[in-house]
């Protein structure tokens, strides 16, 4: 299971500092996780680059207020 490092310590027997993403066993991750000096590592996405221009947002009226005194064409 894959962790990031919240506090330095020792995990298999190699030690690691606050922020390195470890790979270690699901009991030791399980087990840094619950006291406090690991959490579970985010998922890395891949990210695809293209050459496709995004279509432009379409623009929405806002809604009129029933109070309001000027009334809107």
């Amino acid at each position: 299971m894959r962790i990031q490092m919240l506090r330095s310590t020792i995990v298999d027997l190699k030690q690691v500092s606050v922020g390195d993403i470890v790979e270690t066993s699901e009991q030791a991750s399980r087990l840094l996780i619950g006291i406090g000096k690991a959490m579970a590592a985010p998922v890395i996405h891949q990210v695809v680059i293209t050459d496709q221009k995004p279509e432009p947002a379409k623009l929405t009226s806002k809604r009129r207020n029933s109070n309001d005194p000027q009334p809107r064409d």
